[in-house]
């Protein structure tokens, strides 16, 4: 029998919790094989140090943290069940680059994380909200939100007075929906 990468074992771990923790949605258990490939498309895009907000299922953090081990990935999650799921993959898969919280993003402690990330999110909600989440983080220099959308959503959205889009990104993808893009958002910075 064929040993199974971590990409797939990632994959089968998702499956099988999926039965009793509801990480994705049902019908997105065909398509889970693209939403790691969306995750993978990302990686050059990203800093050193990953915070994957909502991680749920852990996309995309954890495809990334498999595919780049020099990369340091904290996993946040809110809810308890899916938090276990993280944590029991990630020490499954042998995942050392990878730190789970059990927790709000909103209020972790800025002293104990690193002076640089990017805060990267698939499905927490619209700018506003996720700006509203992590907008203390946003006050630090070296931290930017990195928001995985479509371009539809993007266009439906506005973007917060004081916050600004950086820059706009297509993703590759090999799904139907090929609008997938990374809006990179930053607090404005004011010289005074």
């Amino acid at each position: 029998m064929k040993k199974l990468n971590k990409l797939e074992q990632y994959m089968s771990l998702v499956l099988e919790w999926n039965k009793t923790h509801n990480l994705i949605s049902k019908n997105q258990e065909p398509k889970l094989d693209e939403h790691v490939q969306d995750s993978l498309s990302i990686i050059p895009h990203l800093g050193r140090v990953v915070v994957d907000l909502g991680s749920g299922g852990g996309l995309p953090g954890i495809p990334i943290a498999i595919k780049e081990p020099k990369k340091r990935i904290i996993l946040v999650e809110s809810n308890q069940k899916k938090a276990a799921f993280l944590l029991n993959t990630t020490n499954k898969l042998n995942l050392t680059n990878v730190r789970v919280i059990n927790g709000r993003i909103e209020e972790l402690d800025l002293k104990k994380l690193p002076s640089a990330y990017d805060i990267v999110t698939r499905a927490v909600g619209t700018i506003e909200h996720t700006i509203k989440l992590t907008h203390k983080h946003l006050d630090k220099k070296e931290v930017k939100l990195k928001l995985m959308k479509t371009a539809d959503q993007i266009n439906k959205e506005s973007v917060p007075q004081n916050y600004t889009i950086k820059k706009i990104l297509k993703i590759p993808t090999k799904g139907k929906d090929k609008s997938r893009i990374l809006v990179t958002i930053e607090k404005e910075k004011h010289n005074g």
